[in-house]
């Protein structure tokens, strides 16, 4: 059996560990911009400012570059804009931010990949709904979101935990409805 001062040394050793990994796998500064500047986007920069700091979002981000638009639809590309929904729920405007960066994943790390990712998930849901508010009206971009949802999830599993990334994931976009419909339960 060990002895107490080897499991004191053991829980030190693990502690510092700990630290350090947390000092080191601190989010890389986001270059966040507001459109014009009024204080709601503003308020929702110092938002995603303060997440990043809280969250390690280092493998969840591809572009830094981003931009907070009051009115805005969210979207990925050309950068990444995010708009003032979610101002009071940090969990939410979190999956946003995880979600618009899943299809910069998709574009940027797995462009190769894109057409045999459409292919596999057409056979596996061939009958998917494509037309809004199910899906964004485009067969191919319809399918490949089904990837961009699973991808927000996972990340919103490892950030804030299964069960309150259950309560986030699918209210940011259309993946609510892809996820009741069984799609990828």
């Amino acid at each position: 059996m060990p002895s107490r001062k080897n499991i004191q040394s053991t829980m030190i050793l693990i502690a510092i560990a700990l630290v350090s990994a947390r000092v080191e796998a601190q989010t890389r500064k986001l270059n966040i911009r507001t459109k014009h500047g009024i204080p709601v986007e503003e308020q929702r920069k110092k938002q995603m400012e303060r997440l990043a700091r809280q969250y390690d979002l280092k493998k969840f981000t591809v572009t830094r570059d981003i931009m907070i638009e009051r009115g805005a639809i969210n979207h990925s590309y050309p950068l990444l804009t995010l708009n003032l929904r979610f101002l009071d729920n940090d969990d939410l405007a979190l999956s946003a931010y995880v979600h618009e960066q899943g299809h910069w994943v998709l574009m940027e790390r797995h462009r190769g990949d894109n057409r045999s990712l459409f292919d596999d998930l057409q056979r596996t849901f061939p009958n998917m709904e494509v037309q809004t508010p199910a899906g964004d009206g485009e067969l191919r971009s319809s399918y490949l979101h089904i990837a961009v949802c699973m991808l927000e999830w996972q990340a919103m599993e490892d950030l804030v935990g299964p069960a309150r990334a259950a309560g986030t994931t699918g209210r940011v976009d259309n993946c609510e409805s892809k996820s009741r419909d069984g799609q990828f339960a």
